[in-house]
């Protein structure tokens, strides 16, 4: 499933303020890459990457990065694919 700001419903309102290149980069911060490992991802520079996240922690209204990406988390916590633990 691929989610994008607008696929994750009403409780997503201040994820729907994102701008799309925002919700990348905090997705794959979620996914534990550095700025550096996003940018070379993306093909940005890492201070790109970072005003990014900035301008996302506003938005959802959070001091840092991790924060947003929890607070992302939590947002998509009942639309990601269900977890299996079997072989």
């Amino acid at each position: 499933m691929s989610l994008t700001p607008t696929s994750l419903g009403s409780p997503a309102s201040t994820i729907d303020a994102l701008s799309d290149r925002q919700f990348e980069c905090l997705l794959l911060a979620a996914t534990g890459l550095s700025s550096a490992g996003i940018a070379e991802k993306i093909g940005i520079s890492p201070r790109t990457v970072d005003e990014h996240l900035a301008s996302a922690c506003e938005a959802l209204n959070v001091r840092t990065r991790i924060q947003a990406v929890a607070r992302l988390a939590k947002v998509t916590r009942d639309v990601s694919e269900p977890r299996s633990f079997l072989p």
